[in-house]
């Protein structure tokens, strides 16, 4: 994976809400950001998280909550 800074990381960082990532979506397609990357990359999913989000894309509210529980829990 590319040293670039996430979705999921911008989210964790309060630099990003998990509403935005239509935008992060869009600015992909567009090559704007994450150029040779996969989608899921660029996000910062795994191929089990980004599968959910495909089925359910209100589930981005749980994997983002999931991180940042296990970020907080790994702090402690």
């Amino acid at each position: 994976m590319s040293n670039i800074v996430t979705f999921i990381d911008d989210c964790l960082a309060g630099a990003a809400t998990v509403d935005e990532i239509d935008d992060y979506v869009e600015r992909w397609h567009e090559g704007v950001i994450g150029r040779d990357m996969e989608l899921r990359e660029l996000l910062g999913m795994s191929k089990q998280e980004y599968a959910c989000w495909i089925q359910d894309a209100n589930a981005i509210e749980g994997i983002v909550a999931a991180r940042k529980s296990s970020l907080q829990a790994a702090n402690s």
